[in-house]
């Protein structure tokens, strides 16, 4: 590969996207502005795997030296509307994310998955169903935690990869194409970062961008916003539902069955995913794993194979065998909601955390029916507990995660689930939602009798 420019920009020095941007273009017979707002001394861990004389660094400021650039590159931390980069536009300096620029250098076939929710999931499974799919080595990166940027060179033209892709790395996206592109669900979400509603949309929606009718497009009838999406797409479109009968895809308890081709890819009796938002994350990728090629014995073999990551309805074990479930990765209501309607006895509940602005309409009713103690923490406490000041609900505001998982340790009993299902983000507490459920976890271990 060639790159036509002499000064390329890479602005928010993340130690994954950033890093691994700037490796790459260190190949190349270009100079290398690296701006972000932290400091030398902050970011000096990763300054030194990179410094050469390609290299000039504009940290702590904000950032002017990218506009003596060609290309500005973005980390999918930094947001599109910065005013920095709105004068950078207006001087005719391209602005692009990450996953664009790995596109334009890579030739290979993208099998592309976003969605509020459940991202992850079915990206692991459809990368789990294509890991030996014939004449093909098929990697998976993006949101997933692996820059797309630093797997294209393992990639040869026409092999596979399935690329998980958040709101921000699809904001700024131009020529980007999916072959395959899979809508999970859509809820309303980094509200913070995006602004509107109609904001986070639009850059969701870039999934499909340059898709042709050759392409395929594969979307959750069951909501409503996809359903109506469907009409606006140039691909093929592909709709699964377990309650809309003319939808391609039909999921039901026992399988995921294809109309259009009279076959059955998924036996859901023999898979261990709970809830049937994931066995609708399964049918997702058996549907994308079987148009890419494979041979649907083979979907199933992963499909059983699968075992979710930790923090994602992970069921914690005990001495006295009480069904505790971490789900520390349930970072907005949807999410939540979706794992209280999986669950079948009353619930105690444990929730909050950073406030982004979001509308906890939806979650409040399944509250109200599930759970019988909430458990309430971060910044949103206040806020949800004000919501339900007239539900008869136990509520227990507690500091921190040590002190709420102590308290849910102590009402549990064998006809009680204790569920931590936040439904926002850890960062006003945490470093991550990994951090907040391994306390959670270590302690409510602790506490149990």
């Amino acid at each position: 590969m060639s790159l036509d420019y002499k000064k390329v920009a890479v602005l928010g020095f993340s130690p994954r996207t950033g890093l691994e941007v700037v490796k790459y273009l260190s190949k190349f017979d270009l100079k290398i502005i690296v701006a972000d707002s932290k400091n030398r001394e902050e970011l000096k861990d990763l300054i030194v795997q990179v410094e050469s004389k390609k290299t000039e660094f504009d940290l702590g400021t904000n950032g002017e030296k990218i506009l003596e650039s060609e290309l500005i590159i973005l980390s999918p931390g930094v947001p599109y509307d910065l005013e920095i980069l709105k004068e950078a536009r207006k001087k005719g300096i391209e602005t692009i994310s990450e996953i664009e620029f790995a596109f334009r250098q890579s030739e290979a076939e993208i099998i592309a998955v976003t969605g509020t929710n459940g991202k992850t999931t079915t990206t692991e499974l459809l990368g789990a169903m294509l890991s030996d799919l014939e004449g093909n080595q098929v990697k998976v990166a993006g949101n997933i935690g692996i820059p797309f940027i630093s797997i294209i060179d393992q990639l040869q033209p026409g092999e596979k990869v399935v690329l998980e892709l958040s709101s921000f790395q699809l904001e700024a996206v131009e020529q980007f194409k999916a072959k395959i592109a899979l809508y999970l669900n859509y809820s309303p979400d980094h509200l913070d970062r995006h602004q509107t509603e109609a904001n986070y949309q639009k850059a969701k929606k870039n999934i499909f961008k340059n898709q042709k009718e050759d392409d395929f497009a594969i979307l959750n009838y069951d909501d409503p916003y996809l359903l109506k999406l469907k009409d606006e797409l140039k691909a093929d479109v592909l709709g699964i539902s377990s309650e809309f009968e003319a939808a391609d895809l039909l999921i039901n308890q026992q399988q995921a069955y294809f109309r259009k081709e009279n076959l059955s890819l998924l036996n859901f009796d023999k898979i261990d995913l709970p809830g049937e938002h994931n066995r609708k994350n399964a049918a997702f990728a058996a549907l994308a794993a079987y148009l890419a090629g494979q041979k649907i014995d083979k979907i199933q073999q992963a499909a059983e194979n699968y075992k979710l990551q930790s923090h994602r309805m992970e069921v914690v074990g005990n001495q006295k065998d009480y069904l505790i479930i971490d789900d520390s990765k349930a970072t907005n209501p949807d999410a939540a909601l979706k794992a209280l309607t999986s669950l079948e006895q009353d619930v105690i509940l444990i929730a909050g955390g950073q406030d982004r602005n979001a509308d906890f309409s939806n979650l409040l009713p399944v509250i109200k029916e599930k759970v019988k103690t909430l458990i309430l923490l971060g910044e949103t406490a206040d806020k949800i507990a004000s919501l339900l000041t007239d539900s008869g609900l136990e509520i227990i505001k507690a500091e921190t995660m040590e002190a709420a998982a102590q308290i849910g340790a102590k009402k549990l009993s064998q006809d009680k689930i204790l569920l931590l299902s936040p439904a926002c983000p850890s960062w006003d507490m945490y470093s991550s939602y990994k951090e907040r459920g391994n306390i959670f976890q270590k302690n409510v271990i602790k506490n149990i009798d």
